[in-house]
């Protein structure tokens, strides 16, 4: 969007972009009744001040301590502006750190001093980054906002703890404090139930975030106290504990500058200490970390965005979302051409696509709690595996995760392996070739006595040239009732925006659909997608629906069919949290039933593997994977037009 165009857009973004300017200014009413309330409580020392006195500090103030406090306070401003670069990565923008940085600085610098943070601070960084509209760039002003003031409870709860303060109940909100911070790490790990869908910051975000926090509140606070008048004698950590405290009041109370509350905060932090000197120095304070940071981020924003300084971040924009079905020409070549079927798990809609600026997309992603996951085989048999490996490291680092291949063939596995990854066996593919399949040999008996079941029973099957969405929805419903659900994410779900690009066979008994099976299909192989069927589906329905489809691939000379993966089960010298892993996923999978179902077949077997970087990486992509497997779905249908649903696929 072109800067001149956002004047217009600020007069009709209310009710399309959800945004009420008046809502928000009218939540500031509070906090400042609040910053109210605290003058007037502080009133008998307030009413007791000296202003002579309080000038009188101010002029004593050295060349040496105007120059150590602005050299605090730059330090303390390149901590703030990184805020915006894990903000920008947390909400999945390509902006570069450089960019962020200059952004992040110039808002705050701004907003700090005018107030309505969030408010001001949105539009500034709309205008230094004319490719976020306003509603995204109030997104990353709130993200930042809520991030800082989590990272500021834990600061200033380990201050309380460690640093010897005047604070009535100070212990007692500190610990809960840090008990609310350790629950957010176990639920960025591990959320159960209904909190499963539920996306908490990465670790490592986390902890950047803490980080960022510290230096900047420490070296702001560290200035305060380099301020201080001649003879007014104070720890440097005590003033820099006050500081930690009486900021975070300033904040909730969102005054322009924290003006009010964050002086009255700091008083009674701080009995002991004369009044009139240590208001001297919050003057002071004042015009190094306020005043000029504000007229310097004015004119950053007078000026504007740099030529080409907002190019996208490669290894930030590495990860695309696609919305499916709606995927380009080139994108449905390059899944045509895929080394595995598996790849139209795209049109699912839970997989992103990792692809480096530029190039054809590279590899099935998604970024999933501690992990950027990707799944299978890369897109291309051309693709160096070095440097896929590579660049998916400093795409899983510029967003705080850690890379995860899931159900990689050997031949990745050995190239993570050379990279020094940690590789563990994970499933096995079972696999055919239809030209030579036979229902004959010993090894096929009991699927020769399933099929003669569902014979007997009168089913019939046949690949699908209409659907009959309505009929399917309700098998894929009976199906997903019985076992509490869809499941997600690698396994596949009942959408049928999906089928034109899917082979289909149905089961019918006496005219009434009973069950369907659909399949992945490329130039290189068909692959098992779903398989759904009603409980009351006589035994062997399955099995004659496979092996119609088998036989369909015959004629179609399709060279190899997959009928997918299947948990492997647990091995030696893994971690035993891994085994625990490995028996839970066999449970929400039905793993002994999928392994006796594609057995009956006689088929190959394929190991595929899982890898990380590290064994710690390893476990908690594990435990991603397998949130996500397992959250529940329900099954619906889509309430949108689905063209071309009711004719013949598109191959």
């Amino acid at each position: 969007m072109g800067h001149s165009n956002k004047t217009g857009f600020i007069k009709a973004s209310g009710q399309a972009s959800g945004i009420d300017l008046r809502k928000l200014a009218a939540r500031q009413i509070l906090p400042m009744g609040i910053a109210v309330l605290l003058v007037m409580l502080m009133w008998d020392r307030v009413q007791g001040l000296d202003v002579r006195q309080i000038t009188a500090g101010f002029r004593t103030v050295g060349p040496l301590q105007w120059l150590a406090a602005a050299g605090f306070t730059v330090v303390s401003f390149w901590a703030v502006g990184r805020y915006d670069a894990v903000g920008h990565r947390l909400i999945g923008s390509p902006t570069p750190a450089r960019a962020a940085l200059r952004t992040g600085v110039a808002s705050i610098a701004v907003a700090q001093t005018v107030g309505f943070g969030v408010i001001s601070g949105a539009f500034v960084r709309w205008r230094m980054l004319p490719e976020l509209t306003l509603v995204q760039a109030f997104r990353l002003s709130m993200t930042v906002a809520v991030t800082f003031l989590a990272g500021w409870a834990v600061v200033a709860a380990l201050v309380i703890l460690v640093v010897p303060l005047h604070l009535p109940g100070g212990t007692a909100m500190a610990l809960l404090a840090l008990v609310g911070a350790a629950l957010v790490v176990i639920l960025s790990i591990w959320r159960p139930g209904v909190l499963a869908r539920i996306q908490f910051p990465p670790l490592k975000a986390m902890g950047a975030i803490v980080a960022l926090t510290l230096i900047d509140t420490a070296f702001a606070g560290a200035a305060l106290w380099v301020l201080l008048p001649e003879g007014t004698q104070i720890a440097p950590m005590i003033m820099i504990a006050a500081f930690i405290v009486a900021l975070g009041a300033g904040l909730v109370c969102g005054t322009p500058g924290g003006v009010g509350p964050f002086e009255m905060t700091l008083l009674a932090l701080l009995p002991h200490v004369p009044e009139e000197p240590l208001l001297a120095a919050v003057l002071a304070f004042r015009a190094v970390y306020y005043a000029a940071p504000a007229l310097i981020g004015a004119a950053m924003v007078a000026r504007g965005p740099r030529r080409g300084e907002n190019a996208p971040d490669p290894a930030l924009d590495a990860v695309r979302k696609v919305e499916a079905p709606a995927l380009t020409p080139n994108l449905d070549r390059v899944l045509a051409e895929a080394p595995r079927a598996e790849a139209g798990l795209l049109r699912h809609g839970c997989l992103s696509l990792f692809a480096s600026p530029g190039a054809l997309p590279a590899a099935l992603t998604a970024p999933v709690g501690q992990s950027l996951v990707l799944l299978s085989d890369p897109l291309s048999r051309e693709i160096d595996e070095a440097r896929f490996i590579s660049d998916a490291g400093e795409a899983a680092r510029a967003r705080f995760l850690t890379p995860l291949l899931y159900k990689s063939g050997a031949r990745i596995a050995a190239a993570a392996r050379r990279a020094g990854w940690a590789t563990l066996p994970l499933a096995r593919e079972a696999w055919l070739d239809p030209a030579g399949f036979t229902t004959d040999g010993p090894s096929r008996r009991q699927l020769r006595r399933k099929l003669r079941k569902a014979e007997n029973a009168g089913v019939l099957v046949a690949e699908a040239q209409a659907m009959p969405l309505a009929e399917m929805d309700a098998v894929a419903r009976a199906w997903a009732e019985v076992r509490g659900g869809e499941r997600g994410f690698s396994m596949g779900t009942w959408d049928p925006a999906t089928l034109p690009w899917s082979r289909v066979f149905l089961a019918r008994r006496e005219g009434k659909l009973i069950g369907f099976l659909t399949l992945h299909a490329n130039d290189a192989e068909w692959t098992l997608d779903l398989m759904r069927q009603r409980p009351d589906a006589p035994d062997g329905t399955m099995h004659l629906l496979l092996a119609e489809a088998i036989a369909a691939a015959r004629a179609a000379a399709v060279p190899r069919l997959s009928l997918a993966a299947v948990p492997l089960g647990k091995q030696a010298r893994e971690p035993e949290l891994f085994h625990r892993l490995r028996d839970r996923i066999d449970r929400i999978s039905g793993a002994e039933g999928l392994r006796q179902f594609k057995s009956c077949f006689g088929p190959n077997w394929e190991v595929l593997y899982i890898a990380a970087p590290s064994r710690a990486g390893l476990l908690l992509g594990a435990v991603d994977v397998m949130r996500e497997i397992s959250a529940k779905r329900g099954t619906a249908m889509r309430k949108t037009p689905l063209r071309g649903l009711t004719g013949h696929r598109q191959a």
